[in-house]
């Protein structure tokens, strides 16, 4: 068949109507060659960096004007160190609250270079809007930058009262290691608390290896002062006694101050015990008294009353004959 022929049969082929609707809503297949698959890829990333920026043109837009834009809870990732203590009590309430109320205060949010947004302040409200099932959330940029936003989450958990002291230790040592240029005093200024109370919660740091083991597992366990004491007596050789006591304390045995009293006490040696020795004194057969001694103390045991009374006064001419000075 020549060229000609096959276009002119092939320019007579009509589709259906409904050849037509089948073809138009058929769903796009994943293309199966590696060619193919890397075009796709690219052009699903695109397609996803054209809504981040959509996004951050939006969220721009509402700050100049004073408002917020829904973003997708998905495109929110939270920074390690940034979320701010919440007791759990207080995060059911808040559940509770915005399962049937609007946010008031919107997620505060940073674009992140590799794309999405990251999470300035919010973390609690946008792990109740996943937990409650919904798929976006009001946000607005943040003014502070990301290393601004760290320390302000840092600061803020620092003096929060709900935190434990451990916790606080956990926070304060993460930040030395970010900002190993800044002293212990240097840090007790920006956070507003004396000298003192840093050293006494980076005492939890000089604790053995396996007392903060238990520590993690039970971070309420142990107080910051108490920690400090202990911290002296391990480093004064006592780190067994140290971790005895708070197993302890973990085991409910102890309270921290008697933790600390008996982590202090020093253990002295059993003293061996000094066995009885027993004989017995014989008129032929029959006893005719049990002797038992122990230590300094010695006992005499007669048959009878009568038997004691006769020996009475032998016995105490022959103890002072023996304690009579010896002639030297």
């Amino acid at each position: 068949m020549s060229m000609k022929n096959f276009a002119s049969k092939a320019a007579n082929i009509r589709l259906t109507d409904e050849e037509a609707d089948k073809a138009q809503n058929r769903a796009a297949t994943t293309p199966r060659t590696a060619p193919g698959q890397l075009m796709h890829l690219q052009a699903k990333s695109e397609q996803q960096q054209d809504e981040i920026d959509r996004l951050k043109k939006e969220l721009q837009k509402a700050k100049q004007m004073g408002g917020a834009a829904d973003v997708p809870l998905s495109e929110l990732h939270e920074v390690p160190g940034r979320r701010r203590y919440m007791a759990p009590e207080k995060y059911s309430e808040l559940r509770d609250n915005l399962r049937h109320n609007k946010l008031i205060h919107p997620v505060v949010v940073l674009p992140r270079t590799e794309g999405g947004f990251e999470i300035i302040s919010g973390h609690h409200r946008s792990d109740a809007y996943r937990e409650l099932g919904r798929e976006t959330i009001r946000c607005v940029l943040g003014e502070a930058t990301a290393e601004e936003a760290d320390e302000g989450a840092f600061f803020a958990n620092l003096m929060q009262s709900d935190l434990t002291d451990y916790e606080k230790y956990v926070g304060l040592k993460r930040f030395q290691t970010e900002h190993p240029e800044l002293s212990k005093a240097s840090v007790a200024e920006r956070v507003g608390i004396s000298p003192s109370h840093i050293s006494a919660l980076l005492s939890f740091e000089r604790l053995p290896h396996e007392v903060r083991k238990i520590l993690e597992a039970n971070m309420a366990l142990l107080g910051a002062n108490a920690a400090a004491e202990l911290a002296v007596l391990a480093e004064a050789g006592k780190s067994d006694r140290v971790l005895e006591a708070v197993q302890r304390l973990a085991g409910g045995k102890l309270d921290q101050s008697q933790a600390v009293k008996f982590a202090r006490a020093s253990v002295e040696p059993k003293k061996a015990v000094t066995a009885a020795t027993n004989f017995k004194i014989r008129s032929g057969k029959t006893t005719w008294c049990d002797v038992r001694s122990a230590k300094n103390v010695m006992r005499i045991e007669f048959q009878s009353e009568e038997i004691a009374s006769s020996v009475r006064d032998a016995i105490r001419k022959h103890l002072e004959q023996l304690a009579k000075p010896q002639k030297t």
